[in-house]
């Protein structure tokens, strides 16, 4: 039986907490908020934007309004990936085990910007499945993203490893089942 190994995108296979917090600081200005990339790090790298949105928007706002933002997050993401990097050791590991595993990326980031940063690094084909937040109900740290990627490729929990870096992610994993990896490499 192959292995699946699944790996979480921000964080664990590339650096983006500047691109991220680029991006979101940017949109959050155009409706008159700041942010900070040190509170972006320690408050909401690694959580979904539903969670963490509304405090830095007021404590109340709008689904509207939240939806806006995150929007012109993504739309400005392509903008602010000079500032990202590569786990380059990481990268070396999943291209040599590419061969004989399951490859599987599982964010809780968009579609849109996790596909940006795999083409701008030229490694999309890497992955024989890409799961965002748009492929699940519950994200991070439910671990439905991870096990969406075993059922897909018929790996049970057993032949599944997975790399995480946040307490999120790593929570999801754990619940998953899988083998863990923290991987805190920047």
């Amino acid at each position: 039986m192959k292995y699946l190994i699944a790996v979480d995108l921000d964080g664990t296979l590339f650096d983006t907490v500047a691109v991220n917090a680029e991006s979101y600081r940017r949109a959050l200005a155009e409706e008159g908020f700041p942010l900070t990339d040190e509170y972006y790090a320690e408050h909401c790298n690694g959580r979904h934007y539903k969670d963490f949105l509304p405090a830095l928007m007021g404590g109340t706002p709008s689904t509207e309004a939240v939806e806006r933002v995150h929007e012109r997050k993504k739309a400005l993401y392509s903008q602010c990936l000079g500032a990202a990097r590569k786990n380059e050791a990481l990268f070396t590991l999943l291209e040599s085990m590419a061969p004989t595993c399951h490859l599987a990326l599982v964010t809780t980031g968009s579609r849109r910007n996790a596909t940006e940063i795999l083409d701008r690094f030229g490694c999309r084909d890497l992955f024989g499945l890409i799961v965002t937040q748009e492929d699940v109900v519950h994200n991070k740290p439910d671990p439905e993203g991870y096990r969406k990627a075993m059922d897909y490729f018929g790996v049970d929990a057993a032949h599944t490893i997975i790399f995480e870096d946040s307490g999120t992610g790593l929570t999801a994993a754990v619940a998953s089942g899988a083998r863990v990896f923290s991987c805190i490499a920047f």
